[in-house]
Parts: C-alpha cells; sequence; structure tokens
C-alpha cells in the first residue's frame, strides 16, 4: 500500500472515531440509554404491580367461593344429621315393627331427596365459583398483556 491511500484511510478512521466518540455523542447515547432504561423499568413495575394485584384479586375470589362451599356443606351436614335425629326419635318411639318400617322408608326417601337437592345446589354453586374465578383470571390475562416495549 503507499504511504498517501494509508494515511488517507488512517485519517478517515480518525475522523470516524472522533465522530463516534465524541464527548458530545457519548452523552447524548448514554441519556437515550438511561431515559429508555428508565421507561422500560416503569413499565415493568406497573406491570408487576397489576399482576399482583390481578393475582390477589383472584385469590381472594377463589377463598370466597371456598368459604361459600364449605358453609353450604356445613349446613347440608347440619341438614342431613338432624333428619337423621329426628328419625332415631320416631324410631324409639315406634311401637311396631309395621311403623318401624313406614319411619325407615320416609327417613330413605326424605333424605335421599334431600341429597338430590343439595347435590344440584352444590354443582350449580361450584359452576357459578368457577364460572366467576374464570372471568377474574381472563380480565387479569387481558389487562396484563401490554407491551413493554
Amino acid at each position: 500500500m503507499n504511504q498517501p491511500v494509508g494515511k488517507q484511510a488512517f485519517d478517515q478512521a480518525e475522523k470516524l472515531f472522533r465522530e463516534t466518540f465524541n464527548p458530545t455523542t457519548v452523552l447524548a447515547f448514554a441519556e437515550k440509554t438511561v431515559t429508555t432504561s428508565k421507561e422500560f423499568y416503569e413499565k415493568a413495575a406497573a406491570a408487576a404491580q397489576d399482576g399482583a394485584k390481578a393475582l390477589t384479586e383472584i385469590a381472594d375470589a377463589a377463598w370466597g367461593s371456598t368459604k361459600l362451599l364449605n358453609e353450604k356443606l356445613a349446613q347440608n351436614l347440619t341438614a342431613n344429621v338432624d333428619v337423621a335425629f329426628a328419625a332415631a326419635q320416631q324410631l324409639a318411639a315406634a311401637k311396631s315393627l309395621p311403623e318401624i318400617g313406614k319411619i325407615q322408608s320416609e327417613f330413605v326417601q326424605k333424605l335421599s331427596a334431600q341429597a338430590t337437592e343439595q347435590t344440584k345446589e352444590m354443582v350449580d354453586l361450584s359452576t357459578r365459583a368457577t364460572q366467576h374465578l374464570f372471568e377474574k383470571a381472563q380480565a387479569a390475562a387481558s389487562k396484563s398483556i401490554k407491551p413493554l416495549f
């Protein structure tokens, strides 16, 4: 390579280096990087807070549904035990075998009807609770799908 061409290439490289890495360019790049990083952090922090809030709402809904179902189970158990004790009292007071048979038959019919109704109620409550949770989860998912960039 001849000397003028080499010097020209070196001069161009030096000029490019000075333009690229001059303090003004470096400072502008650093400021832009900090600004962009801060914006990204703020969006990510907001998304994290929204996610935590959504999870809390879903957990609260799940707990409320669980509490409601447990209360209903306790009510059903109490009602079933009441029917059993009433039948036991009637059996203890029965005067004949036909009367005992009648009491037992009525007890089985009443308990069967009651169990059928209780099952329908529990299925309905469970379905509504599950639907409510899905709705909460869908709402949370639609809110949380925000672009960070």
